[in-house]
């Protein structure tokens, strides 16, 4: 396994698993996830890849793309109570399904890590969603904790 940039060639492969990502999705919440279309299309991802404040790294497995990071570099604004932070914010950590437990998933996580101390960021950030239980399990080995909660009322 090798991690390394994305490149545009991977883009198709990025898509793959960026479907797989929405029908988990679409499983787990059918009342917010309603499309079978995934967040980034081919066009959108080579977009995001000449994006200066985004970062995609890819896992290969010869010219099979087993994994991907997607991740956007912030800075916070400060304000009257809250500094300004600068962030890698994880907009999407995903590892193929056949391929997880070997190990993809922390080295993609260890390579937003090593990009994270690179830009001087203070921390890492992203969402997941409650019932994505494998992967708040996931995050959690890999050290993350809960900082804040999103709570809803269904009416």
């Amino acid at each position: 396994m090798v991690i390394q940039k994305a490149k545009k060639e991977h883009a198709a492969q990025i898509v793959q698993l960026l479907k797989y990502i929405c029908a988990l999705h679409k499983k787990g919440r059918p009342d917010v996830f309603i499309s079978d279309s995934p967040k980034y299309n081919e066009e959108e991802v080579r977009r995001l890849l000449d994006d200066e404040k985004t970062v995609i790294y890819v896992a290969l497995d010869g010219d099979e793309v087993t994994g991907y990071l997607i991740a956007e570099l912030k800075e916070g604004v400060p304000s009257r109570h809250m500094r300004g932070i600068k962030t890698l914010y994880i907009d999407d950590l995903c590892v193929k399904e056949t391929r997880k437990r070997q190990g993809i998933g922390k080295a993609l996580f260890e390579q937003a890590r090593l990009i994270a101390r690179e830009y001087n960021c203070e921390r890492i950030d992203l969402n997941v969603w409650a019932f994505n239980t494998p992967a708040i399990e996931f995050y959690r080995k890999m050290g993350l904790e809960i900082s804040r909660m999103h709570m809803e009322m269904k009416l």
